[in-house]
């Protein structure tokens, strides 16, 4: 968005912003005699403040958005409190808001275009498979989940165009990594897995290595591997923090970001979730070694909490060894893996039968069954998914799908090298190390996305969103301090 100052205020808007006041505080007090559960009206009085806050300056609406996508707020408050949504309409109030300081202050969205046609024209396809698909309500039902999360990467690419913002975004998702991890971490050490904290700390029965079985810890998402992939792909982004940022408090908080993010994923017993966190680990060293300081902390850190590393999860660990050349094990003894390797046979075989366009967008499950039985590997007989992003996608949407799904993730990662480059160039380091943390949390998210499929597509998006508008940062950045070596 194209920013004037907001000093120069239109009376206009003065008066819309009086009456939205006005308005709210009306509400709240109406909802305050109306409104028997306690945790309802919070709920409503926090969301209609944020919704004040958002209105009157936009940016601190992206970071309450940030923060409530990556904690899920929205789905628990449906789930846990029946409250409703609150993703959809705050995603709709930003839109809103963008609108409004169109109109009053001339600040032109800026920036979507690419986005939007690169998002339509994979939504597109998926929306077209209506036409074939086995069930067409679950295709409709699967493009309006998609049209939403396309939403929410065009509001962040608007509102993301400058350093300053772009650190609070950041901080937004390493305060939902503190706040989910400490609690998860706290669940785990008192014992109280029974006790799901108002659903932000929810727990799943699982056997794990032989008859051995536990809970295994699943924040505020029914699903402990995909809770190990959000938070292990926070790590990245701790991990820049504690190497460049300055400020001892901030640099503090950035070692709890990361002791909180990393022992989230030990506690759900995730073999995906470790190989993504050393994958991520590794990328942020080849990146950029740390000096000997910064080194010495991550290995302190690293000593800590691998004496807090379940012996049951290293247990389960010692089965990724299945996979080496030579290896006596057996993988056909592990349910776990035999399922997985069931799911992704079927994905590409009905992918081999339906190459070009797919079964259908999320009719995957439907045709589970009927291939299941010709691969022999699970007997279990119940709807699954594809637990690989990709093979999904092929098995869906078939090489057309793939192929748009591909141009984003290309196009994306392609802009974040050149932003990244283009940042060191002008001697931007600390905004090009958090736009390269960034690139790794996005290519971590996308090897993660190898082990798992899009059951919960919020966070994926979000992360696409902010890595989308890592360029325009760039560019903005760069503009700044070419314009202020000329005052010089």
């Amino acid at each position: 968005m194209n920013v004037r100052s907001t000093d120069q205020t239109n009376p206009w808007l003065q008066i819309l912003f009086a009456l939205v006041g006005i308005g709210i505080g009306v509400g709240a007090g109406f909802l305050v005699f109306t409104t028997p559960d306690t945790l309802k009206l919070f709920v409503i009085i926090v969301g209609a403040f944020a919704f004040a806050v958002s209105v009157a300056r936009v940016e601190w609406g992206l970071l309450v958005l940030a923060f409530i996508v990556y904690t899920n707020v929205s789905d628990i408050a449906i789930e846990f409190h029946g409250a409703p949504s609150v993703a959809k309409s705050f995603v709709l109030l930003l839109l809103f808001a963008i609108l409004m300081r169109w109109i009053a202050y001339n600040e032109k969205p800026d920036g979507w275009q690419r986005a939007t046609a690169l998002l339509f024209g994979y939504g597109a396809v998926g929306f077209a498979s209506i036409l074939y698909a086995a069930d067409p309500s679950r295709t409709l039902a699967a493009t309006e989940l998609y049209i939403k999360n396309a939403l929410i990467v065009i509001v962040v690419v608007i509102l993301l165009q400058y350093g300053a913002v772009f650190r609070r975004v950041i901080w937004a998702l390493l305060a939902a990594g503190i706040f989910l991890g400490t609690l998860t971490v706290f669940q785990y050490v008192t014992g109280t897995t029974d006790n799901y904290y108002f659903g932000f700390a929810q727990t799943s029965a699982a056997v794990l290595v032989g008859a051995s079985s536990t809970n295994r810890v699943s924040g505020p998402i029914n699903d402990p591997n995909y809770y190990a992939l959000i938070m292990s792909v926070l790590v990245p982004l701790a991990l820049d923090r504690i190497w460049h940022e300055k400020n001892r408090w901030m640099k503090a908080f950035s070692i709890w970001a990361f002791v909180a993010t990393a022992a989230a994923v030990m506690l759900t017993y995730s073999r995906s979730g470790f190989v993504i966190l050393v994958f991520v680990l590794g990328l942020m060293f080849l990146y950029r070694a740390p000096n000997f300081k910064n080194f010495l902390i991550l290995l302190l850190i690293s000593l800590v909490l691998i004496q807090f590393v379940p012996t049951q999860y290293t247990d389960r660990l010692e089965s990724l060894t299945s996979f080496l050349p030579g290896s006596n094990n057996n993988l056909r003894e592990d349910a776990a893996i035999r399922g997985r390797a069931s799911e992704l046979l079927v994905g590409w075989n009905m992918f081999l039968d339906h190459p070009i366009l797919g079964v259908g967008y999320d009719n995957y499950p439907i045709y589970y069954q009927q291939y299941s039985r010709q691969v022999g590997l699970d007997p279990r007989a119940e709807e699954r998914s594809a637990h690989n992003l990709y093979i999904e996608i092929l098995a869906e949407t078939g090489i057309v799908g793939l192929i748009f799904f591909l141009a984003i993730i290309f196009i994306t990662v392609r802009d974040i090298y050149w932003a990244v480059k283009k940042l060191h160039s002008q001697g931007l380091f600390d905004i090009a190390d958090m736009s390269a943390a960034m690139g790794i949390s996005f290519v971590g998210y996308l090897a993660a996305s190898m082990f798992i499929h899009d059951a919960y597509q919020r966070y994926f998006w979000l992360i696409v969103g902010i890595a989308m508008a890592v360029p325009k940062v760039a560019e903005y950045e760069i503009a700044k301090n070419k314009l202020n070596a000329l005052k010089k």
